[in-house]
Order: structure tokens, then sequence, then C-alpha cells
């Protein structure tokens, strides 16, 4: 009952005409199906022929988007093979019966899809329609960035693919994929050339229908609206990041962000911008503002600390740290030891480093669309940074994960609760408080963004240091937790060992040697010219 209501409330959540329509609907499902004693199928028949009827009176003032006939499927099902596919590659996600509840489903944000309703987010159709198969083969074959659900096109020759996408449909409680499949999908022409005055126009667009107020002023997902979201099946959900275009669910192409913002998501707070922005243009206009806001990842093994000849700035937007080269470090969640993290919120911190004749100064960056202190009773957010505790003495490295028996790691941490914590750890269980000696900490959160500066002397000021060479390596490791989400302790997302390198000053003689060489080299020139001068006469 739930499912066939909630079919209705997404068709067309545009504006409030048409959200008066789905409550109409809405009731119209609630009386038929309390009232009537008709079989179950009949009662469908009745619900969508009503929605239909109901459709029509508002069709006329709907803006005009361009359509096309769908593609036929160039496979035809086959029941058993398709049902074989499933159990073997997606019931320990989607479950047996397709209701997204696998053994597997409790372990990945977002949660699997739940088949048995019909509503599928990424679509070439109109908002509340039912997605192509060409749709659903696309989304098998290339996977779900920033999910759990992988490319099967790698794995899957095509015709299994095929076979799954006439699977899943078989899951559909409400007969729709039967009584009404989709027989017109959107025309996504070319995309225009993208301009600063497309990008400018896209940006009026982005503060007018305030995209803002979910995404954030910077996209970043820290919109006042996001808090508390929820999905069409009550599961928490955040609005996405447009910086992090890695993640985007249906694609980060121009014209993927287009598409997008026509058919919008079912199932979630994403509505298709059809009625608030009608002309093509204008929504192209507002993908390329979007698709500017995205940046590209610099990864690397080293993080590599620039020198600076005067104080290190405290303020993490001073122009120094603008100018400091940024190192994009992956993160993953914590499963080695219990408790497990398989759904950490946090894939990736960028880390700046400065050093100058003193000390050196980290500065730590991550997006995060919720400001969490403690409050609420969820734990704040927090951030740390691992270093080896001394130089061991066989030459090893500590084990990444807070090191282990024979291998100290000093942890340098700090949360927006209680400022900065340090600690030694020789292993998850054996962590000790330590002093913050020469250590010192400084963070802000602004525009759905982190930024924490720490700080130490280049020499030893505590037992557990570790002196920092210029032009030697230094194991470097960075964890995240995520308050809203839960995390704390174990639940966290970690990297591996990278390495931190304070790059040499450029001494004067490497300026100075260049111009000796250039002068003495024209020296020679010009006393050579005089002497065959002098040979000529």
């Amino acid at each position: 009952m739930k499912a066939m209501t909630s079919l209705f409330q997404r068709r067309g959540r545009r504006d409030a005409e048409i959200a008066e329509k789905c409550t109409v609907q809405s009731k119209i499902v609630e009386s038929v199906f309390s009232a009537s004693s008709a079989p179950l199928r009949q009662k469908r028949f009745l619900v969508v022929l009503v929605s239909m009827m109901i459709g029509g009176a508002f069709a006329a003032d709907a803006p005009k988007v361009q359509t096309e006939p769908v593609k036929g499927t160039p496979v035809a099902a086959d029941f058993e093979a398709g049902k074989k596919l499933y159990r073997r590659w997606c019931s320990q996600c989607h479950g047996d019966a397709g209701k997204g509840d696998g053994p597997a489903a409790e372990f990945v944000y977002p949660r699997p899809r739940n088949f048995t309703t019909a509503i599928f987010k990424v679509r070439t159709t109109l908002s509340g329609q039912l997605p192509t198969d060409h749709d659903l083969f696309d989304v098998i074959s290339k996977g779900l960035p920033g999910t759990a659900m992988p490319a099967w096109e790698k794995y899957l020759p095509e015709n299994d693919r095929w076979q799954l996408v006439h699977y899943v449909k078989t899951f559909d409680e409400l007969g729709l994929f039967k009584e009404e499949p989709a027989k017109e999908q959107v025309v996504v022409d070319a995309p225009p050339k993208i301009t600063p005055e497309l990008i400018a126009k896209g940006k009026d667009l982005y503060q007018k229908k305030k995209c803002w107020q979910c995404h954030g002023q910077q996209g970043r997902g820290d919109g006042p609206s996001a808090a508390g979201m929820k999905d069409e099946w009550g599961f928490p959900i955040r609005p996405v990041n447009f910086t992090k275009s890695w993640r985007f669910r249906g694609g980060d192409r121009l014209e993927d962000i287009y598409r997008t913002f026509t058919t919008g998501f079912n199932g979630t707070p994403m509505p298709s911008f059809v009625d608030a922005i009608p002309a093509a243009e204008d929504r192209w206009a507002l993908a390329a503002f979007v698709k500017s806001l995205a940046r590209l990842q610099k990864s690397g093994q080293v993080l590599k600390a620039g020198f600076i000849g005067g104080e290190i700035p405290t303020d993490p937007y001073a122009k120094a740290w603008e100018e400091a080269e940024p190192f994009d470090f992956p993160l993953a969640g914590q499963i080695i030891q219990e408790p497990r993290w398989f759904k950490p919120m946090h894939d990736v911190i960028t880390v700046r480093a400065l050093y100058n004749d003193r000390e050196i100064a980290i500065l730590l960056e991550w997006d995060d669309g919720t400001n969490n202190k403690g409050e609420g009773g969820k734990p704040p957010d927090q951030v740390g940074l691992q270093l080896p505790a001394g130089a061991a003495q066989d030459g090893g490295k500590p084990y990444f994960l807070l090191g282990d028996a024979r291998h100290a790691v000093d942890l340098w941490r700090w949360n927006p609760a209680q400022g900065l914590s340090r600690a030694t750890a020789n292993g998850a269980a054996k962590e000790k408080p330590a002093e913050a000696g020469g250590v010192l900490a400084q963070g802000s959160y602004k525009d759905g963004q982190y930024r924490v500066i720490l700080r130490r002397p280049l020499g030893k000021v505590s037992p557990g240091d570790t002196a920092i060479v210029p032009g030697e390596f230094m194991p470097i490791a960075f964890q995240l937790w995520d308050g809203d989400n839960g995390e704390e302790g174990m639940k966290m997302s970690l990297s591996t060992w990278y390495y931190l390198l304070p790059q040499p000053a450029t001494p004067l003689t490497a300026y100075l040697w260049p111009s000796g060489l250039g002068f003495l080299a024209l020296g020679g020139e010009v006393w050579l010219l005089r002497r065959m001068r002098r040979k000529d006469k």
C-alpha cells in the first residue's frame, strides 16, 4: 500500500500544482484499496487509469520536453538464466526477493536498491516514470559511482547483463513494467560549449532556483535544508557534493548533469527542474555551473612541504596556504578490526604543508555537509594525523592501523568540541594519552569544509617526537570521522602510509651559479671575437 501511494506522490513532485495532483492521487489510491474488494491486479488497473485521467488535467500546463521513442531491447528474456545470474551476483546486496535487504545491505552506503517498488534514480525518462531497459542495462554495465554498485561490464558478458535487466523487472510488485512500460525517453542533444558567460548564467539560476538550500553556496552539500533528509524508503540521504564529480551517481559529463536536472532522481528529494527551468538552454547553463564547481583530484605518494622564509600563516585561507601545492590522499573504511566500518562518509582528504627554519605546519582540508560538534547524542567530527613515534630500532615502519607492539605511532587529533588531543599507540588496544608538547592546532568550518592546521617544531620537543629533517622522508597517515554518520573510535575512514618531504630551501648559490656561468660564457665569446679580429688584421 505504501509503495503504491508513494508511486504517485513522487510523480511530478515539481511544483505546488503537481503536489496537489499527487495528494489527490494518493487519496484515490487509499480509497480504491480500502473500499474495493476486487483482486489486486484490478485495483492496480483502476489506480493507473485514475492517475492518467488526473494527469491529463495538468498536461496542458506542463512544459514540453523533447522526447523520442524508446529503443527496443536486443535480447529476449530467459527467466531461469536471469534468476541464476541474479542469485550468483546480486542477491548478496539486493536480497533474494529484490527488497534491498541482502546480507551485505547493512554494510554499504547508500543502501542497495529495493526493486519491488519500481523506483529508480538514474533514467532517461521524465520524472516519476519507469526507466527504459537500456537505462537499467547502462546502470548494471557502468555501475553507480560513489556507491557499492560496481560496473558489471568488467565481469559479465553483454548477454548476461541483459538477462539481469529482465530479471530485475520481475520483482516489480505493482506490475508497472508490464502495464505501463516506458515508451518515450528524453532527448539529450549535443552539449553546448562551456563559456564563462554560460557558467555565469548557470550561477545566477543556482541562486534564483535555490539549489544552494540543499547543496550549499559552494556546492558541498551543506545547505540549510540538507540536515535530516531521507529517501523514499526512510533512509538518511545527503545532497550530493558538487565538488566531488567522481561520486556523481549518473555520471559527471555535462550531458549527464543536464539529464539529471531534466529527469530528476526518483525516490529522492532531487526533483526534475523541467517546471522550474522550462528552457533547455537554461538547464544546460545550470549544468555548466555545477560542472565548474567540480575539482580534479591530485593524488600522489609524497606530501611535499614548501619552504617559507617568514612566519607560517595561522589563517588557513592565507595566500601562502592557497599557493601551497595540495595533495589528495584516498581514504577507506576501517574493516580490519572490530568494530569494522563498511560505510564511511569520507573518501579523500586534501593536505598541504609548509615549513620554515623552526617549525612545520600541515593544513588538512575535507568537505563535510554537517558541522557536528557532538550535539544531539552524536560524536563530533574529527581528524587525525599519524607519524612514527621515535625512530624504530630495526628501521621498520609501524603498522598503519595505530601501530604495533614493536613500533609506536604518534597521533595528533582535532575536533571542533575539544580541540587538540595527542596520544601514542602500539595498536588499537594500546593507546595512551600524551601531552601536546610542541604540537599546536587550530581549525575552522566554512561553506561545508573544515580546514585544520597542525604544527610542531622541526626538532624533538617531547619524548615521542621524531625529528623532521628537510630533504628526508617521514611516514605520514590520516584518519577522519564523520560524527553525523555515527563515526567514532574504530569506526573511521583512514589512509595507508604516505610520506612527508620538507623540500630543502633553494640556496642562493643556485641562482648565482647560472648567472655567473652566463657572464663567463659571454666574456669568453667577447675575448674570442677580439682575438679573431686581430688575426684578420
